[in-house]
Parts: C-alpha cells; sequence; structure tokens
C-alpha cells in the first residue's frame, strides 16, 4: 500500500521533470539555431533611402535570410518531434505511464519559444548591420541584416513539431503498442460443448439399461380376467 502511494505521487513529478526538460531542450536548440541562421544566411546588397531605409529590388538574396530561417525551423521542428516521442515511448514503457500528453504540449511551447529565440537572436547579432543601414546617407550602398518581413514564418517550427509527433502517435495507435498504456488480455472463452451441464437440485439422473440386458414390456390387460373360449 506504501509502494502504491509512493508511485501516485511520483507521477506527477516525473512528469514535470519530463515536461521540463524538453521545453529546456527546445529553448537551447533554439538559441542555437539563431547563431546557425546568423553565419548562413545571406545578405542582400541595396542603396540607402535615409532613415533606415533601404532599396533592395527584386535579387534572390533579398528573400534568401528568411528562407533559411524556415527551412532551418521546419528541419529542426521533424526532428524535434521525433526525437521527443521516442524519448518518451521508452520511458513511458520503463515505468508504464503515459508521457505523451506532457510531451506534446511542452514540446509545443518549446518549439514556439525556440522559434521566436531563432529570430530574436539572430537579429540580434546581426546588430551591426542595422546599425550601418540606420546610419548611412541615400544613396549609399549598404548590406542589410537578417529579418524577418512574415511573422507567419515562426509557425513553422510548432506545426512541424506537431505533425511529425502525430504520425508517430498514430502509428503507434495503428500498431497497438501505445507507450504507458497496458495491453489488454484477451478473456478466456468458455467452451460450450466441452462442459455437461449438471443435473438439477433434487433431481436423479435417469438410469440407462446396460447394452445386451433384456428390457420389461408391459402387456395391455384391459380384456377381462379368465374369459373362457
Amino acid at each position: 500500500m506504501t509502494e502504491q502511494n509512493r508511485a501516485g505521487r511520483s507521477a506527477p513529478a516525473r512528469q514535470l521533470a519530463v515536461g521540463a526538460c524538453v521545453l529546456g531542450a527546445l529553448v537551447l536548440l533554439g538559441a542555437l539555431l539563431g547563431l546557425v541562421w546568423w553565419q548562413l544566411a545571406p545578405r542582400a546588397e541595396g542603396t540607402a533611402l535615409g532613415d533606415g531605409q533601404v532599396f533592395t529590388g527584386t535579387t534572390e538574396d533579398v528573400f534568401a535570410g528568411e528562407g533559411y530561417f524556415v527551412v532551418m525551423t521546419a528541419l529542426a521542428g521533424l526532428a524535434a518531434g521525433y526525437a521527443a516521442y521516442m524519448v518518451q515511448f521508452s520511458l513511458a514503457r520503463r515505468r508504464l505511464q503515459d508521457l505523451r500528453l506532457v510531451v506534446l504540449v511542452t514540446g509545443f511551447l518549446g518549439s514556439v519559444a525556440g522559434a521566436l529565440l531563432t529570430w530574436r537572436v539572430g537579429v540580434a547579432l546581426d546588430g551591426g548591420a542595422h546599425a550601418a543601414v540606420a546610419a548611412a546617407e541615400p544613396g549609399a550602398a549598404v548590406v542589410t541584416g537578417l529579418h524577418l518581413d512574415a511573422i507567419a514564418f515562426l509557425v513553422a517550427w510548432p506545426f512541424v513539431f506537431v505533425l511529425q509527433y502525430g504520425l508517430l502517435d498514430a502509428v503507434s495507435l495503428v500498431r497497438r503498442d501505445l507507450p504507458g498504456v497496458p495491453p489488454r488480455t484477451p478473456e478466456p472463452e468458455a467452451d460450450e460443448g466441452s462442459a455437461e451441464r449438471a443435473p438439477e437440485d433434487g433431481a436423479e439422473p435417469s438410469a440407462r439399461p446396460a447394452p445386451g440386458a433384456p428390457v420389461a414390456v408391459e402387456h395391455d390387460r384391459s380384456g377381462p380376467e379368465g374369459s373362457e373360449h
């Protein structure tokens, strides 16, 4: 009884610990991706218009920075969704505790935070380029810094994470090996033909004659006894 109480108290604590680890790992990954985005993304060249405005035209480098951001965060969501599900799968099987919902919620929140950190860290590291554009005279050639014109690109990471996580959970549901959920054992069916019904209370079983024994036959004596011919 004491062990059951300890297990019941440790289950929420274990869920909080797993959720905190998932959230912290994704936040750290977002900060690292911001550094990678700052290192790899190309910058567009343009002409300063004054007041921090730049004319860049329609070159590929104008959209390359945002494209790098979308691809990197989508790949991060794919890898994070797979890793998070497989880790909770092994933990749930070992502890016989369902951790799918906890990891899904904290993974989604961590993906949102990671995407925001990737954006803000990359832009902050490129602060020198933004300062140069703001201080440039009109007509001067400048190199633009990292930026996101479409904030909707931030949903790539959490969307891909939830999609990957849900697909893996659907595979487990089809295979009937959901983590932390014990499989159902089928109940044995009673064989009706093998068991004979017991006689009712007070009823004696009918006696069967042995094979070869003579069978007594009663004659019909309906006529008058001693009738003379």
